[in-house]
Parts: structure tokens; C-alpha cells; sequence
């Protein structure tokens, strides 16, 4: 299977990673997350070539993870910023971020989060919309859902 077929995939993973599964999708993600808007500031935090960076930018454009939108300092500079589908990957960023901290050899995690409005560095954790109670892969099963029987 080639990377674009999974976008026709009836799978939330599979067209998940049609998207997000290129290696320069997350670095580019976590500098805007980290507050990067412009081309530059992008390519100074990653160091990837500009032709990539375009490319990668361009697709989450069209995905509608980010939106260009003129610099508000004006002339031909544009700012890349994320959209609210851009803002709801921070659930997968912070996990993601957690999950490397864990478990990819680092002596100590590079960076932490800081909750701004308790003033606690915090660790992102998964839990049960309907109980609050924290959950793993061995509290969950796999249910029919609406959309199975309802794919084009």
C-alpha cells in the first residue's frame, strides 16, 4: 500500500497517518505549538531543507492544520498559524512528548510542560471522558462504531 492510499482507508489511524506520518510533520507541529509563525522561524527550529519545509507547510495548509494569513508587520511575509484542527493535536503532541521522554533514551526530558494556571510542570495523561479515571490499553475494547457500516 503507497502512503496516499490512506487517506481511502475506514480507519481513523490509517488516515491519521496519511497525514501526520511524514517524518517532518511533528518537528514543524512542535515548533508552532512552541510558538513559531514565520518560514524562517520554522526552518531555524528544524533545519530542514526550504523546499521540504514548503512542501510539508503547503500539505497541513491544505489539510487545514495550519492557515497563511498575512504578517501583521506587513510586506510580503506571511505567518503560518494552526487552525482549530491544528490545536486539537496538542492531546497527540503532549502524548507523543511523553511517550519519547519514556521511552527513547533520554537521561532526562528536554523539556516540560508548565500548566499555566495551576504553575505545575505536568505530565499529560489519558482519561475516561465518562469517569475521569486514568486508562490504558487494557481498560479499552474496540466497538462497532457508527461510521463502520457507513463508509462510502
Amino acid at each position: 500500500m503507497k502512503h496516499d492510499e490512506l487517506f481511502d482507508e475506514n480507519c481513523a489511524i490509517a488516515r491519521s497517518s496519511a497525514v501526520l506520518g511524514e517524518r517532518w510533520i511533528w518537528p514543524i507541529l512542535r515548533q508552532s505549538f512552541n510558538g513559531a509563525r514565520r518560514f524562517d522561524e520554522f526552518q531555524r527550529g528544524i533545519g530542514v531543507a526550504r523546499n521540504i519545509l514548503t512542501d510539508r507547510l503547503n500539505l497541513l495548509i491544505e489539510q487545514g492544520i495550519l492557515e497563511r494569513r498575512p504578517d501583521p508587520d506587513g510586506g510580503a511575509r506571511q505567518q503560518y498559524r494552526l487552525t482549530a484542527k491544528g490545536h486539537a493535536l496538542f492531546p497527540v503532541y503532549v502524548a507523543l512528548m511523553a511517550w519519547g521522554n519514556e521511552w527513547t533514551g533520554l537521561a532526562a526530558p528536554p523539556v516540560d510542560l508548565l500548566h499555566k494556571p495551576c504553575g505545575h510542570r505536568m505530565t499529560p495523561r489519558v482519561v475516561c471522558s465518562e469517569c475521569g479515571e486514568q486508562i490504558n490499553d487494557h481498560d479499552t475494547e474496540p466497538v462497532v462504531g457508527k461510521g463502520l457500516f457507513t463508509y462510502r
